[in-house]
């Protein structure tokens, strides 16, 4: 057996791609198959990075039997059902952020994971970050209090 994980990719858009480029330095990652509804855009981004197959379909790439992890890069109104059909297929899911367009399909993968057992990962760099685990460890010590509100933004810059 390979100390190599096994990974198909939906999506190879904007995302898609910088996920591509996280994979390719990491010697126990090993992007097998990539999919995308644009075949052209799927077939030169496989062929860039080496990735041997290319699907038009993810419910097609779900039947192969080796690979253990999908990578579900597409847009937030879609992770609900590519999610939920990976971890059904048996597999491990990383998911891009945000988890869901709504509250309700985000719970729903979340449960999809717990009732079969597979590992769903949403991609949060920033929770890793010292910051993050610093806010983490002062909330974690009570020095906040008792948390009843939070109110977030985010601001995207360009390129």
């Amino acid at each position: 057996m390979s100390d190599k994980v096994r990974i198909g990719v939906i999506g190879t858009g904007q995302i898609g791609t910088r996920h591509l480029e996280r994979y390719a330095p990491i010697p126990e990652a090993e992007v097998v198959a990539v999919c995308d509804v644009r075949e052209e855009a799927a077939r030169a981004l496989a062929a860039q990075f080496g990735i041997p197959d290319v699907y038009t379909d993810y419910r097609q790439m779900l039947e192969r039997t080796d690979i253990q992890a999908v990578d579900v890069c597409l847009h937030n109104r879609l992770h609900r059902p590519a999610a939920e059909a990976v971890m059904e297929a048996g597999k491990d899911c990383y998911c891009e952020k945000p988890m869901s367009w709504t509250y309700g399909d985000a719970r729903a993968m979340v449960e999809t994971a717990r009732r079969t057992g597979r590992k769903l990962h949403i991609q949060l760099g920033t929770l890793y970050s010292r910051e993050a685990r610093a806010a983490r460890r002062i909330i974690s010590e009570g020095h906040l209090g008792r948390i009843y509100f939070a109110k977030t933004i985010h601001y995207r810059r360009r390129g």
